[in-house]
């Protein structure tokens, strides 16, 4: 022991208010809103910020973009219109594709939707001539049909549910999904 009485309580003082900087850090996310959260949860994923595989087309919500994108993968407007593979929808696509068609009710909605879609994108021919009239349905089906499953999400629904539901949501190839609605 030193001659003036020893130091270690500066070892536990250290300990003490990293503890509370690290308990500050883990309320002040906890408070945070959705976004946010995702936000710090991607860092943690990849704290170099260079993603080893490309954002997957039509999601939700906007993902960092960077990587390659595959070469088999139809780019339109500055996103991937399809999944790699081809036409072969991923698991999540289908999933979604299969509960539209499981209950004829909600496949009906949507097919009025997708005719909607239709007959408003051939009346703006005329307004919009860089994509074709069968394009701007499709993205206009796109959009409506990613923003009515997102937010049909219950607002009492607990955040981590939130959070692995929009987590899923980025896996879904919206578009392919509209356009299999169109093509019917």
């Amino acid at each position: 022991m030193a001659k003036g009485g020893g130091g270690s309580w500066k070892v536990a003082y250290a300990d003490f208010v990293t503890a509370m900087m690290a308990f500050f850090l883990v309320m002040w996310i906890g408070a945070q809103d959705v976004k946010v959260r995702q936000s710090v949860a991607n860092y943690f994923v990849d704290p170099s910020g260079v993603s080893k595989k490309p954002a997957n087309a039509g999601a939700v919500l906007d993902s960092p973009v960077s990587g390659p994108v595959p070469e088999n993968v139809k780019v339109e407007g500055g996103r991937g219109s399809r999944s790699p593979g081809g036409d072969v929808p991923s698991p999540s696509t289908a999933a979604v594709i299969n509960w539209i068609k499981g209950d004829p009710k909600r496949y009906q909605h949507w097919k009025s939707e997708a005719q909607r879609c239709r007959v408003a994108a051939n009346s703006q021919k005329a307004v919009n001539q860089t994509q074709s009239p069968e394009e701007v349905a499709s993205n206009q089906l796109t959009s409506l049909l990613s923003t009515e499953v997102a937010g049909s999400i219950p607002k009492d629904t607990p955040d981590v549910y939130k959070d692995l539901l929009f987590g899923s949501f980025k896996e879904i190839n919206w578009k392919q999904a509209a356009e299999v609605l169109l093509s019917e």
